[in-house]
């Protein structure tokens, strides 16, 4: 009976996604392939019960219990779940972010190799309700972490505002609230942390004394902090020295050292063009290293928009140089694709090798590693390793032979559920 329920679960058609979630889980022969195995570690088996890896060890050191459902990965990678560090799904929950649109999305994710995902701000509502469910298993979906959104008054005419909080009052909702220098921040950071949220995103019109008030009081209720990496009224440097735990969009850096010229938004520069252009941000990564500060830098949502607007090429053009030169003077990089609902991480991590001269092991660990750690969950995801959530994803080919093979998924686990096409 086990070989015939493994049979099923590895030999499935491919049109049907089937779920199962075993008292004990054995993975035998398995290449372990991770941050804390830069050089893949064959011959492992993995035990997983109750949602969690509970031990690892090379084949045969110990007995396998006759009653676990055991499933041989011999020629196979396993890696951990991917992390998508940034996506939007509920910022028009009545209009293009309908459910059963959302639904669609989480599940091709899912199947892509992502295991987990943090929301950047949308309706809380919505979000709360899709992370209840994706943690129960009653959608096919990755695991769902969403943020409170604070941002300066003025940036609450933004009509995205107003379809997140439909029913509410924009700008006054505990997920979405509008900061002067009178808000009660003890109340504004509790009534986030009451709705749900794993950390609170800043967003704009924020000057840096707000976000220093912000940031002492979100520590005192130990509730992450994130943003965007240029606020109007602080600059990148500012927010690395406040203490954000990863700060968002790459050609935001750019505002560290200068405006955007208007030369930039004309087609046909070269490539030596942007070499020369692209501006010296050693100092801003060498604070971003000393405060362990994570640049999630979204770079295939700029690949995307340049593609379909010439005015925005210098966001891809820099914002790939300015990653490029980040990765090797040591900054940590997450994955996050923004509002790219078609491709997902696996291509941001392929961008990262073709474009931004990351080696494929550090790719992998930028959308695994780093993208936990850019929400506070480094202590559970991230790694194949004992204590860990039990969120895997089996590769039929070895992703550092080639970066193209991290979409060759055969199997996900999430949670200790296996998902299966």
């Amino acid at each position: 009976m086990i070989k015939y329920i493994i049979s099923f679960l590895l030999l499935a058609p491919v049109a049907v996604w089937a779920q199962y979630k075993p008292g004990l889980l054995v993975l035998t022969n398995a290449t372990i392939i991770d941050a804390e195995h830069r050089v893949p570690l064959p011959r492992q088996t993995v035990f997983i019960c109750d949602g969690k890896i509970s031990l690892t060890f090379t084949a045969g050191e110990h007995t396998i219990p006759d009653s676990a459902i055991v499933i041989n990965l011999e020629g196979k990678s396993l890696l951990p779940g991917l992390v998508d560090s940034h996506v939007h799904m509920a910022t028009d929950p009545s209009g293009v972010d309908n459910r059963a649109h959302t639904l669609d999305v989480l599940k091709r994710m899912l199947c892509s190799g992502v295991t987990c995902v943090r929301d950047m701000a949308g309706d809380g509502r919505v979000l709360a309700g899709l992370a209840r469910d994706a943690r129960l298993g009653e959608i096919t979906s990755p695991e769902i972490c969403y943020s409170a959104l604070m941002a300066g008054t003025v940036f609450f005419s933004d009509p995205r505002t107003a379809t997140s909080t439909r029913g509410g009052i924009n700008g006054k909702m505990p997920y979405m609230q509008a900061i002067s220098d009178s808000t009660n921040l003890t109340l504004a950071i509790a009534e986030a942390k009451g709705s749900g949220a794993s950390g609170i995103k800043l967003y704009a019109n924020l000057t840096t004394g707000q976000v220093n008030r912000i940031m002492t009081e979100a520590q005192k209720q130990q509730m992450p902090v994130w943003g965007h990496a240029w606020l109007q009224g602080a600059g990148p440097s500012d927010l690395v020295r406040a203490g954000l735990i990863s700060i968002s969009h790459v050609p935001l850096l750019v505002r560290e050292k200068a405006q955007i010229p208007e030369a930039w938004k004309k087609a046909g520069h070269s490539a030596a063009y942007w070499d020369r252009v692209t501006p010296d941000l050693h100092g801003l990564f060498d604070l971003m290293r000393a405060h362990h500060t994570i640049l999630d830098a979204t770079l295939l949502t700029y690949k995307v928009w340049a593609s379909q607007d010439s005015a925005a090429i210098w966001d891809y053009e820099i914002g790939k140089r300015i990653v490029a030169r980040a990765y090797r003077a040591g900054v940590a990089i997450c994955a996050g694709t923004d509002d790219d609902q078609e491709k997902f991480v696996p291509e941001e991590m392929r961008l990262f090798v073709t474009d931004a001269g990351f080696s494929p092991i550090d790719a992998i660990i930028a959308a695994t590693q780093n993208s936990a750690a850019a929400i506070g969950l480094q202590g559970r995801k991230g790694l194949v390793k004992a204590g860990m959530d039990a969120d895997l994803i089996v590769l039929d080919a070895d992703p550092l032979a080639s970066i193209d093979n991290i979409t060759k998924v055969k199997l996900v686990i999430k949670g200790g559920r296996i998902y299966n096409r």
